[in-house]
């Protein structure tokens, strides 16, 4: 392991404008071989230096990190099944009162990958009806489409269940029993939080506002987005998923989660989590097929790789100047190439 050639690689990547700083980390269920924070949480107006207990908008990783788990945990309780149909949560159109919970968990629901809802003219009570009402962008089954849609009902469906808000549940269910003190949405104000994108139309900057404008748009708590996490939280998530659930998930959950449950195309799925099956992937080509993680839109990721459980936590603000900076994807794959190399 070369500790200075994977800083380098991520110091580097800050002086090519990918983030203005990453937080980032490696290693193997609860030891931590390698960690390094840099750069400045903003740049604007004025730089303000990274601290190590920052939170970062941790944006899709909310899939991975709250709303899937809370559903393993309901469906190990005996409260949540897995092939219940919409209809038993929604009074859904025949085109979708068929998709099962498992199918919105691998992204083959058809449901679309986006929708404006945040300008559709509706209150954010009425977001569930306005998916439902959506057309399908592909026949349930027959191909993966990544929907932060599905996601969205996931969570109405789990607050349903839970009798609770995803925010509460999520405390109860994942972050408490694994330590994971600081991990939440809505960060509370004067909260240090790491700065992501201009807001449109206006001269200031989202700090501890989730940056996805749908989960902006429902209140900070949805299903798609809106979880902030310090480092050391998201390194207490990648130990469990390194250690295959353990302090979480009974070890049969855990791997039904890490299985594809997709059963086509080349975008392997588990139930919430990204596998990798050889093709073009986020933690680079060198991991072992079925290695298993997350992105969040803001450049934040968390992979573990399949078979040695070794993890890679790496945390920034991509967006800070901009959405248009696509050597970040490659600076990415670089780094974890490097680290599983």
């Amino acid at each position: 392991m070369n500790f200075d050639v994977w800083r380098n690689l991520l110091r580097e990547s800050i002086a090519l404008g990918t983030s203005s700083c990453h937080a980032a980390a490696v290693g193997h269920g609860d030891e931590i071989y390698f960690q390094d924070v840099f750069g400045n949480r903003t740049d604007f107006p004025s730089p303000l230096p990274l601290c190590e207990d920052a939170l970062f908008d941790l944006a899709s990783m909310t899939k991975m990190m709250a709303t899937a788990p809370v559903a393993l945990r309901l469906y190990e309780q005996g409260l949540l099944d897995l092939n219940a149909p919409l209809s038993d949560f929604f009074d859904a159109p025949t085109d979708k009162r068929n998709i099962t919970v498992k199918q919105l968990m691998c992204h083959v629901s058809g449901l679309p990958a986006y929708l404006p809802l945040w300008r559709m003219g509706i209150e954010p009570s009425q977001v569930a009806n306005a998916i439902l009402s959506s057309p399908l962008a592909a026949p349930t089954g027959s191909q993966v489409i990544y929907s932060c849609m599905g996601f969205i009902l996931l969570g109405k469906i789990v607050e349903r269940i839970g009798g609770a808000s995803l925010d509460v549940l999520s405390k109860r269910y994942v972050f408490d029993p694994l330590g994971m003190s600081r991990t939440c949405f809505c960060p509370p104000m004067n909260t240090i939080c790491v700065t992501t994108e201009k807001k449109p139309g206006h001269s200031d900057y989202l700090c501890g506002v989730v940056h996805d404008e749908n989960a902006r748009f429902i209140g900070g708590v949805s299903g798609n987005a809106g979880l902030f996490a310090p480092l050391d939280d998201v390194i207490r998530f990648a130990s469990m998923l390194s250690k295959r659930g353990e302090g979480l998930l009974k070890r049969e959950t855990f791997e039904l989660a890490v299985r594809d449950a997709t059963g086509i195309g080349d975008d392997p799925r588990g139930l919430g989590l990204q596998l990798f099956g050889g093709g073009t992937y986020p933690g680079g080509s060198r991991m072992s097929l079925g290695s298993y993680g997350h992105t969040g839109y803001t450049g934040t990721s968390l992979y573990v790789d399949n078979d040695t459980g070794v993890w890679v936590v790496l945390l920034t603000n991509r967006v800070h100047y901009g959405r248009d900076r696509d050597i970040f994807f490659v600076r990415r794959r670089l780094f974890h190439d490097t680290v599983f190399g």
